[in-house]
C-alpha cells in the first residue's frame, strides 16, 4: 500500500479520537464476509479456488481464496461509474440521468430502456474481459490451480443482466454473494429493502469479522 494513503487513514482515526491498531485490506474482508469454506460452516460444492469479486463504483476488488487462504489479489481501477459515463456519452444524457437509466428507472422524453441496456450491457462485457483476463493470469502463475466458482458483490454488480454476463464469459460457477448467510442482520428494514442492500454491505461487515491470527 502507499504510504500516503495510510497515511492519511490514520491521520483521519486520529482526528476522530480512534487509535489505529491494525491496517486490513477490502479484498481479505470480503472472504470473510462472503468466502465459502473458510470454516464458518460454508464447504464447496465445485472444485478449484473461489474469486470473490466486488464491484464498487471506481474500483473492482478481486481475491482468490482457497478456503478462506487468500492465493491472488487484484485491484481493477473501474467499475459501476464507467458504466454509468458509458450511457451517457453514448445516449447523450447527463451524469446523473445516466445513473438513474442504469438503475432501469424510466425518464420523461429519455431514451428506450432497451437502449439503455444494450450500451450497459456492452461496457461490461468489457469490464468483464478485464475479470476474465485477472483469473487467467491468476491460473498461468498458479500451475495446477483454476478458479471453478465466482461469487460477485458491490453495488456495481446490482446492473441487470450483470450475473448472466459473468456466467456467459467466465468458465466458472457464478454466483451472487450473500453477506446475510454469514451474519444475522438486525436492521428494521423491509426484506425488499434488506435484499437491495446486501451487496453493499460486504465490505462493512467483513471490516467487522476478525481476521486469522498468526
Amino acid at each position: 500500500a502507499q504510504r500516503a494513503m495510510v497515511n492519511a487513514l490514520v491521520q483521519t482515526a486520529e482526528e476522530s479520537r480512534l487509535e489505529p491498531i491494525g491496517v486490513d485490506l477490502l479484498p481479505f474482508a470480503l472472504v470473510r464476509a462472503v468466502g465459502s469454506g473458510n470454516g464458518a460452516g460454508m464447504e464447496l460444492e465445485v472444485t478449484g479456488d473461489e474469486a470473490v469479486i466486488d464491484v464498487g463504483a471506481d474500483v473492482t476488488n478481486i481475491c482468490v481464496h482457497d478456503h478462506g487462504v487468500p492465493r491472488f489479489v487484484r485491484i481493477l481501477p473501474s467499475g459501476g461509474s464507467d458504466i454509468t459515463l458509458a450511457i451517457a456519452r453514448a445516449l447523450g444524457t447527463s451524469d446523473e440521468d445516466a445513473e438513474r437509466l442504469k438503475r432501469g428507472e424510466a425518464l420523461p422524453e429519455g431514451p428506450p430502456i432497451e437502449d439503455v441496456r444494450r450500451v450497459a450491457l456492452g461496457r461490461a462485457a468489457s469490464f468483464v474481459d478485464e475479470i476474465r483476463s485477472s483469473l487467467e493470469f491468476y491460473a498461468a502463475q498458479s500451475p495446477g490451480s483454476k478458479v471453478g466458482r465466482v461469487l460477485i458483490t458491490g453495488g456495481g454488480s446490482k446492473l441487470e443482466g450483470f450475473t448472466e454476463l459473468m456466467q456467459e464469459r467466465l468458465p466458472a460457477a457464478v454466483e451472487r454473494g450473500h453477506v446475510f448467510a454469514r451474519v444475522r442482520p438486525d436492521l428494521n428494514m423491509p426484506e425488499e429493502a434488506l435484499r437491495e442492500a446486501e451487496p453493499v454491505l460486504s465490505v462493512a461487515v467483513g471490516l467487522g469479522i476478525p481476521g486469522r491470527q498468526g
